[in-house]
């Protein structure tokens, strides 16, 4: 995908090289032949180098992705239980991503060995001398 900038300044080549394909996308090391007819096809439609197609609204709106946050923060901060209840994201992605950016901080996050990791390292230093100091096997 390529910018607005990127595709003004090749259409812009374009007609500083008297329209040379060739030169254009030499000098400039992008696009494809094919995009670049495309490109100038749509500038001499419109006249201008239009911004890019592809932007559409977003799919949830900002009172849709408030209530998802509140639901979460309001019945025990549990992403399943949000997704189900609300009917949507279908991504704990999205939700998590909402959370963080309405309510920072506010996200459970759990972690593998999250038990492990509370334990002062000075606690595991002695586990592991008094481990190597025994005179016999681990096993008791």
């Amino acid at each position: 995908m390529f910018s607005y900038e990127q595709r003004r300044k090749a259409i812009e080549t374009l007609l500083r090289f008297d329209h040379s394909y060739a030169d254009t996308i030499g000098e400039l090391e992008y696009p494809s032949r094919a995009m670049l007819r495309n490109w100038w096809k749509d500038y001499e439609e419109f006249g201008e180098v239009r911004p890019d197609k592809r932007t559409r609204e977003p799919k949830y709106t900002d009172e849709m992705r408030r209530a998802a946050v509140d639901y979460y923060l309001e019945h025990g901060r549990s992403l399943a239980r949000t997704m189900r209840a609300m009917g949507y994201p279908r991504s704990r992605e999205y939700l998590s991503k909402w959370i963080d950016e309405l309510a920072p901080g506010r996200r459970k996050v759990r972690r593998a060995g999250q038990a492990n990791r509370d334990i002062p390292v000075e606690v595991n230093i002695e586990a592991v001398a008094a481990l190597e100091a025994r005179g016999g096997t681990a096993c008791v």
